[in-house]
């Protein structure tokens, strides 16, 4: 989306080419709506084309976290309709080059939801599409990656009406902590019998079991290391509890402080499990290292390690979500 700069002293081309001014090797200085000022060199510049501004009725801003962001959504056409998604900055332009490309898979996608649903193409554009000023939650981020998230008008056949409105994000990094939970675990006639006992008997803290075969990204089944792992169920889990604004509950529900005992009954045989344990920021992200026992396809119990928290969030995982 290319943004028109105003307030440009057009007369200064009314009686001089653009290659006469690069040949003297001028400036032109643009003078911006927030009273700042920009340079650019005119050394090199063949010639300079204005170009007509597309209005659009929409507009999109964001409120952002490390897990999640808000959506604030306005459009001035009380009557169009609108599509919103997301996905990982890096997919995206590896999927979406061109706006076109973009749009008419859009259309291709409410289509198919509309086959499988057995539906019309109309009924799921009004489905999946928003109109008037709405605000929405996206809760399925990691901290400390890059994602976009774009918006245009759809009418009732799923064709695009109004150009691609975009905005490059980055979910904000955790501001890491150098607490740490402690893991015990001990095998039972019941299972596997496991106390956890934090530092911090006043932090919140989540406890978790799962096979290590199932570490991978339920969309793209890429493999998910611990954290990313870890932190896209409970970033999944979020949604409902901040459409309501009740994340206070959602610490209730899923989340421990002080000590904790825990027995996981009847672990598969031949099957390789995590336990682990870590401190969860108030936006619900893992902000300490990870305890992690690991059981192992025997049955036998590994000692404690600790997943150290990265300098940098790094992963590929796919984030496309709509209304």
């Amino acid at each position: 989306m290319k943004t028109i700069l105003r307030n440009i002293a057009l007369c200064a081309f009314s009686f001089c080419s653009i290659a006469t001014y690069a040949q003297q090797d001028r400036n032109v200085v643009f003078h911006m709506s927030d009273k700042t000022t920009k340079t650019v060199s005119l050394a090199g510049v063949d010639s300079l084309t204005f170009e007509k501004a597309v209005r659009t009725p929409l507009n999109l801003d964001l409120e952002i976290h490390s897990t999640y962001i808000k959506e604030i959504m306005t459009c001035s056409d009380p009557n169009m309709s609108y599509y919103v998604s997301y996905l990982e900055k890096e997919l995206f332009e590896e999927y979406y080059p061109t706006d076109d490309k973009l749009i008419a898979e859009d259309k291709q996608w409410i289509e198919e939801m509309a086959k499988s649903y057995d539906s019309s193409v109309a009924d799921m554009v009004k489905s999946w599409t928003y109109q008037g000023n709405n605000e929405e939650y996206q809760a399925n981020l990691l901290p400390g990656h890059e994602y976009v998230v774009w918006m245009h008008g759809m009418d009732e056949n799923a064709n695009s009406t109004t150009p691609v409105t975009k905005i490059v994000f980055r979910a904000k990094d955790v501001d890491r902590i150098a607490n740490t939970v402690t893991l015990t675990a001990e095998k039972t006639a019941e299972g596997i019998n496991v106390t956890a006992s934090p530092d911090d008997k006043t932090k919140n803290y989540t406890l978790g079991f799962f096979p290590t075969s199932k570490m991978r990204d339920e969309m793209t089944g890429m493999p998910l290391g611990t954290r990313d792992y870890m932190q896209t169920g409970i970033s999944s889990s979020l949604y409902d509890y901040l459409v309501s604004n009740e994340m206070s509950r959602f610490f209730e529900n899923n989340a421990f402080q002080g000590d904790a005992n825990i027995t996981y009954t009847n672990p598969s045989r031949n099957t390789e499990y995590y336990i682990v344990a870590a401190y969860l920021d108030d936006d619900a992200a893992i902000c300490s290292d990870i305890s992690q026992i690991t059981v192992n396809r025997d049955g036998s119990l590994s000692d404690v390690t600790m997943v150290k928290a990265p300098a940098k969030f790094l992963g590929k995982t796919v984030r496309r979500h709509a209304k």
